[in-house]
């Protein structure tokens, strides 16, 4: 066997064999030639699941959902130069939402690099402020196949410590191959099926700095974004100790129907709501209402971070205390070390969230604006079901109303983008039953996503707000401040008619004008299908305010 092809052989099926055994068992490749070697490795792996998408960008974005719906860490693959940088916006977005990303980009052997050879660019630390780990790989020419192997394993034991755990994100290997390209498919029976155990880490943090202030009588938890983290001792010592819970949608909290979960505090911190508890908890990422993180950043409350994370997030204040571990584990401390109920406390909490109920219910029978579809599509799904929710509007509406959904709830909101929304909800419709509530602009901007259920027949639902713009700038000073300006740079209208894309991506079509039908949809999930609903900007931004103002009386109550 030429001693070249004997080596890339090796260093591939060394490489797909590793990837596997640290819970690999997903991979989206994107084609190209200089990939070959990789991707034919991956394809001929018996265990490991390939989906193959031309896009790069939507290909990237359809691996964090499988991260998503899966649980695990999941590879994606390209060829070399501009391909490569398509990547960009998914790493980011995995980077500050800690998925762990494996991303394998081919490329040019060092000796075509800088001389301007085609589809070379330096791709070494292409994606340095977006990953936790990065290597550029020797080629695999053949003088020293062990070291070669040495080199893998290093490398790949180096990297693993960001697949799991406090320190999860985005991991990134260069890899260049010299041509011929094709490994020897005669060897596939070395591509190995074991797995490996991985540590289980958890750094410990001692609970004495805070016990003085843990027995303090008006405490209050903040939970955002917990997806695929456990809670439940979070509610646990909610119930023992009598302290409300401000639960963000994506806190995976709300489906308990705990009552001492507050689910309404956006629209009150909206209506000025005056709160002053002793200290606060604050779990997980950042919540999704901008009220509520303007309320914590002015607070002089005391303030307590628990992520289970080394880089903890700041944001909307620096806490004055933080803690590396997970909640359950902090909470299981600190449920032994405060003392007694504080019932008066919780008692104010739950009357707002049941007044605060009774005007979203009210708000919900009688909206036929853009949140009355948010609020009957909410009612429609189960525990068993999964609602992705795209960026901008349908995230806050989603906020405000979900007060007794059952589903699942899952977004993009580390970078918060609209890009990609449609791929990452196609990812986790591979592993749960999905409905996708979009917007036309996000939409639009990842239309490309859509090929990925035709090809591989995963069902999806989309449910698709199309307002003919940007929504959320009605709600922002730009509307007022720059109204000369704004429908050109802000609305930003399109005028598609998206019932072309369904027949394009064999996709079913519905068109809803009016609230009524849509109330009577009943969601199917076998096949894909697409419910474009037409609502009015002007029409949304006037049904908002009348909820808001709804709240200012509910939320002049005295703590």
């Amino acid at each position: 066997m030429n001693k070249h092809i004997e080596a890339l052989t090796q260093q591939v099926y060394k490489l797909a064999s590793d990837m596997y055994a640290y819970g690999i068992r997903e991979v989206v490749i994107s084609p190209g030639s200089r990939s070959t070697p990789l991707a034919i490795a991956f394809a001929a792996h018996p265990e490991i699941k390939v989906w193959v998408h031309p896009d790069e960008r939507s290909a990237a974005f359809f691996a964090l959902g499988l991260m998503k719906g899966s649980e695990r860490p999941v590879g994606i693959l390209c060829t070399s130069g501009t391909a490569a940088a398509n990547y960009t916006p998914a790493i980011a977005e995995a980077h500050i939402s800690r998925l762990p990303l494996v991303v394998l980009t081919s490329d040019r052997p060092h000796e075509l690099r800088g001389i301007g050879a085609p589809q070379a660019i330096n791709q070494g630390r292409m994606f340095d402020n977006y990953t936790q780990y990065q290597f550029d790989f020797p080629v695999a020419d053949g003088n020293d196949s062990q070291a070669m192997v040495k080199t893998i394993n290093f490398q790949l034991q180096k990297a693993s410590q960001h697949l799991y755990g406090p320190h999860r994100g985005p991991i990134h290997f260069n890899l260049p191959f010299r041509e011929p390209l094709t490994p020897n498919l005669e060897l596939r029976t070395q591509l190995q099926t074991e797995d490996y155990t991985i540590p289980h880490y958890q750094k410990s943090a001692s609970i004495e700095p805070i016990e003085s202030i843990l027995n303090k009588p008006k405490a209050l938890i903040v939970v955002g974004d917990m997806q695929h983290q456990e809670v439940d001792q979070i509610l646990k010592y909610s119930t023992i100790h009598d302290v409300p819970i401000l639960a963000d949608p994506l806190s995976q909290l709300r489906q308990s129907q705990h009552p001492n979960i507050v689910t309404t505090y956006d629209l009150l911190f909206r209506a000025n709501l005056t709160a002053e508890p002793d200290y606060i908890i604050r779990v997980g990422k950042p919540v999704v209402s901008k009220a509520t993180n303007k309320w914590l950043g002015e607070t002089t409350a005391y303030q307590i971070l628990v992520q289970n994370n080394d880089q903890p997030d700041s944001y909307p204040i620096a806490p004055d205390i933080s803690y590396e571990m997970s909640a359950n584990d902090f909470f299981r401390q600190i449920n032994e070390r405060r003392k007694g109920q504080r019932t008066d406390w919780l008692k104010k909490w739950r009357l707002l969230e049941e007044r605060a109920r009774v005007e979203v219910e009210d708000y919900k029978r009688r909206a036929v604006d853009e949140s009355g579809y948010v609020a009957h599509l909410l009612d429609k799904l189960n525990s068993d079901e999964a609602l992705f929710i795209s960026n901008s509007m349908p995230i806050r509406d989603v906020d405000n109303l979900a007060i007794n959904c059952e589903a699942k709830l899952f977004a993009n909101r580390g970078a918060n983008g609209i890009d990609g929304v449609v791929s990452t909800a196609l990812g986790m419709a591979v592993h749960q039953k999905t409905t996708l509530l979009i917007g036309d602009l996000a939409f639009y901007h990842d239309m490309n996503g859509l090929l990925m259920s035709k090809l591989y027949d995963i069902n999806l639902n989309i449910v698709l707000l199309n307002n003919d713009g940007g929504g959320i700038f009605s709600y922002l000073p730009q509307k007022e401040a720059a109204s000369n300006y704004f429908e050109e740079l802000f609305g930003t209208p399109t005028g598609l008619n998206f019932e072309h894309a369904a027949s394009l991506y064999h996709f079913t079509y519905h068109r809803y004008e009016r609230l009524e039908p849509f109330k009577q949809l009943q969601l199917s999930h076998v096949g894909s299908h697409i419910y474009e609903i037409i609502t009015q900007r002007e029409d949304n931004l006037t049904q908002h305010q009348i909820l808001y103002k709804k709240m200012s009386d509910i939320a002049n109550v005295k703590f």
